[in-house]
């Protein structure tokens, strides 16, 4: 956290940091939702209302990664504004590679689960005829893409608990703006496979979030540093206080 963000959070008004601090971590909310409702839209515009229900279906099942990466983003950025607020750099340290050695063992359970699981899954929901197979096909892509989205949110609550709200923001709407822009080509381009296309432009999205996330962890940030990937006691421990 910068020290103009430090003296910002002694000195302002509390209502004023209310709106500071909540309204781009909101916005970044409502983008996360922007992906399925976006793909749903041009499904229905290029495929057919079919095709749109089975997105809007599909769209609770996806839910399973928002809640991985929430649960991990929303308990290291607890850990670290604690961290920050003691001087205690030897937890800031170790809070990415804690983040995403989790990162990546959840989004490989979710990614074969889903796969294998995307019919029953689909069942549970009521799914059934040409909407059922839409959506298996549309999730099983999706669900390939689970570490890109799972980093992404859940290294974005870490830089939000750096203070860097607009930032965090910022990546998360040109993820959106992406995947608005690539449905129709890609949908349009694959023909037959329009919603595997839809999925594509979804997961392309959130894999470039997650390279200008990484990249800002690796280069920009003068607070977080990813250093050695592992699992650390001590953080389970801290996000369980």
């Amino acid at each position: 956290m910068k020290q103009d963000m430090k003296e910002q959070l002694l000195t302002k008004r509390p209502i004023d940091l209310l709106f500071q601090l909540s309204i781009p971590a909101v916005i970044g909310m409502i983008v996360i939702g922007l992906y399925p409702l976006m793909d749903g839209i041009f499904a229905g515009n290029i495929i057919g209302q079919t095709a749109m229900t089975a997105c809007g279906v599909a769209m609770p099942l996806t839910f399973f990664n928002s809640g991985v990466s929430t649960l991990l983003g929303v308990g290291s950025a607890s850990v670290l504004s604690r961290a920050i607020g003691k001087g205690d750099q030897n937890t800031v340290d170790k809070i990415m590679g804690n983040l995403i050695f989790w990162v990546i063992l959840f989004s490989a359970i979710i990614t074969v689960g889903g796969i294998l699981l995307a019919p029953h899954f689909l069942d549970m929901v009521g799914a059934t005829g040409e909407i059922k197979a839409y959506g298996i096909r549309y999730l099983r892509v999706i669900f390939i893409g689970s570490l890109f989205v799972n980093f992404t949110q859940s290294a974005n609550m870490v830089m939000r608990g750096e203070g860097l709200m607009k930032k965090a923001m910022m990546i998360m709407g040109l993820g959106a703006l992406l995947n608005i822009i690539l449905d129709p080509i890609l949908m349009t381009v694959m023909g037959e496979y329009a919603i595997e296309g839809a999925a594509l432009a979804t997961i392309t999205a959130q894999f470039v979030q997650a390279v200008v996330t990484l990249h800002y962890f690796l280069k920009k940030s003068k607070v977080v540093k990813i250093h050695k990937i592992k699992s650390d006691e001590k953080i389970k421990k801290k996000c369980l206080e």
